[in-house]
């Protein structure tokens, strides 16, 4: 009870959200003769804070139906990022988890039933429910348990230095990003506070991993 009462206080999630506007490809990550690259004369094309932002609505196009009516007039209006992240799908995890701990969680390989994975040779988007996070908690734990115990910095109890220090090298190469003070600021109470009645030091330090790998920023891209 007590280790999915800890499971339980992972912590949220981080919610995406960048919209680009314009037709241009390389408007959002920039490119070739973009921001902060030089020019074809060989000049700098300009400051990146401003050439990012989102000055006027993009051209939209039309389609008119056989029936005459437009395409476009029943099309409904999502919010802003609700399709920047897409979930990873359960296949890539072994490879995620290999990249990210450098060890690949037994229990990973028996769990696709938890994840709906389409058959062989047909495609699903994939989604999470509450089964397959609960699971990811589970299987994150566990990888996280022997990567704990296999390094020598997880040896003595997380401190707020310590704890701010690992939680923020794993998140960054977990998510592939630097990290918010915010966000290591939330791993860091997690080893420091929520788990200071948990003896096992070892534990303390893969619940707050496990927190990190079960957070959308690894489960998404």
């Amino acid at each position: 009870m007590k280790r999915t009462s800890y499971l339980l206080a992972f912590a949220a999630v981080i919610a995406f959200a960048a919209l680009g506007c314009g037709d241009d490809p390389n408007s959002l990550t920039g490119g070739r003769d973009r921001v902060g690259n030089a020019d074809r004369d060989g000049e700098n094309s300009g400051d990146t804070a401003s050439a990012l932002q989102c000055t006027e609505a993009p051209v939209g196009r039309s389609y008119t139906l056989f029936d005459g009516s437009k395409m476009e007039a029943k099309r409904e209006n999502e919010n802003v990022g609700v399709n920047r992240a897409r979930v990873k799908p359960f296949a890539a995890m072994e490879k995620e988890f290999q990249r990210v701990l450098g060890v690949v969680p037994p229990s990973l390989k028996g769990a696709a039933g938890s994840f709906d994975v389409p058959a062989a040779r047909w495609y699903g988007e994939a989604e999470y429910s509450a089964i397959s996070l609960h699971a990811m908690a589970e299987i994150a734990y566990e990888g996280c348990l022997a990567y704990t115990k296999a390094s020598p910095a997880f040896a003595a109890p997380p401190t707020e230095e310590s704890a701010r220090t690992e939680c923020s090298h794993l998140m960054r190469r977990a998510w592939s990003r630097s990290p918010s003070p915010d966000e290591i600021g939330g791993c860091a109470d997690l080893a420091t506070k929520t788990l200071a009645d948990e003896k096992d030091i070892g534990r303390r330090w893969a619940y707050a991993c496990a927190s990190v790998l079960s957070a959308s920023q690894f489960l998404t891209f």
